[in-house]
């Protein structure tokens, strides 16, 4: 009797740890799949905060430059007579 107990106990062991070994497997694969995930996501979060970084600072420059910046630029007094000898080298109207 005592020889069917323990061999019994040995199956019913050998079982639970079969079982024990599964559950570990399938824990493994699901946190290797939940890094996957945070790796992913994290990823796709710096992507979203480095894009409205750059939409941010380019706000920021337009709004800077258009008050910073002259609507025009000023130009030599002597540009337009080098045109027009550039025109005349050419052979071009004035």
């Amino acid at each position: 009797m005592w020889f069917f107990k323990r061999n019994s106990t040995e199956q019913e062991f050998e079982r639970l740890w079969k079982e024990i070994d599964a559950v570990k497997r399938q824990f493994a694969q699901i946190q290797q799949e939940w890094d996957a995930t945070v790796d992913r996501v994290s990823k796709t979060l710096r992507r979203i905060r480095r894009t409205e970084q750059a939409q941010d600072a380019k706000e920021e420059f337009v709004e800077n430059a258009a008050t910073t910046l002259p609507l025009t630029l000023n130009t030599s007094s002597d540009r337009m007579t080098r045109i027009r000898e550039q025109l005349a080298a050419r052979g071009g109207k004035e």
